[in-house]
């Protein structure tokens, strides 16, 4: 298998990696010529209507469209062979303007999968520049702002994302390569796969260790601190921790990290004051 099926069997298998370009450029292109067609139209509608206005014949057409329909003449009939220039010419502008907004709403592709997929395609082994022709820089640099993904991968927060994108590849360097099977030699040589609900579970259990230890954590470094400004300082920095570790490893807004860390504060300070005296 090669060529354009090659790369369609890896976009069919994996879908994050079914990137293509939007052509914006083109796009709005093809707006503005229908934009400026119509705008013709529409001059070109004003000044047939005007001339009608002037002729016995012809000046019920802005109030009966049955009279502008079935005009007799050569004459009488323009004005309605411009209207249905313009129906069919809007037709296509509206079609163009409501695609041209879904596609501008799609996502682009994740960046790792944009490397992954450069990688794929150059490497002898695997892709081995399936394509010859002019499409062949379709992912190119200068055409990364253009490109989307049908279904994009997006992690639900930045510690999701440095674990699959960071923390993944350098585990599979040091040890993954190591006791993994690569997958069909169909997609190329060498290639791995790590499932990712299995990915976002572990990523998921970490943060709620993390966020199960903290408040713990706090009240450890409290009891064994005996000094009352030591402890201060202790409870500003593990409140930073944790509105740090609610920015990173949840998708929280900033109202709701406001309050769950002056939460997390006042508990230290009921702490403070109440527990352990100071020596």
């Amino acid at each position: 298998m090669e060529g354009y099926a090659k790369i369609a069997q890896l976009m069919g298998a994996y879908p994050e990696f079914a990137i293509f370009r939007r052509f914006r450029t083109l796009n709005m292109q093809n707006l503005l010529y229908l934009q400026a067609e119509l705008m013709h139209l529409e001059t070109e509608l004003a000044i047939i209507a005007s001339d009608d206005n002037k002729h016995a014949s012809r000046q019920a057409y802005p109030h009966d469209w049955w009279s502008m329909a079935h005009g007799q003449g050569e004459s009488d009939n323009k004005q309605r062979e411009v209207v249905l220039k313009i129906q069919e010419k809007l037709e296509k502008y509206n079609d163009a303007l409501l695609k041209l907004s879904a596609v501008s709403d799609l996502p682009g592709p994740a960046d790792h999968d944009l490397q992954f997929f450069r990688s794929w395609y150059e490497r002898p082994k695997m892709g081995a520049f399936p394509l010859y022709g002019l499409d062949r820089n379709a992912w190119s640099l200068e055409n990364e702002h253009d490109l989307t993904a049908v279904m994009a991968r997006k992690a639900p927060d930045s510690f999701s994302h440095w674990f699959t994108d960071t923390l993944i590849p350098m585990f599979h360097q040091l040890v993954g390569e190591k006791i993994k099977s690569p997958i069909s030699d169909k997609l190329g040589e060498g290639l791995y796969e790590y499932n990712e609900k299995t990915l976002k579970v572990v990523a998921r259990v970490i943060s709620t260790v993390v966020a199960s230890v903290l408040p713990l954590c706090s009240v450890v470094i409290l009891y064994i601190v005996k000094a009352n400004g030591v402890r201060l300082g202790i409870i500003i920095a593990l409140s930073a921790c944790f509105s740090l570790a609610l920015a990173l490893m949840t998708n929280a807004r900033q109202i709701e990290i406001f309050s769950a860390t002056s939460a997390f504060a006042a508990v230290n300070v009921v702490y403070l004051t109440n527990g352990v005296p100071a020596n």
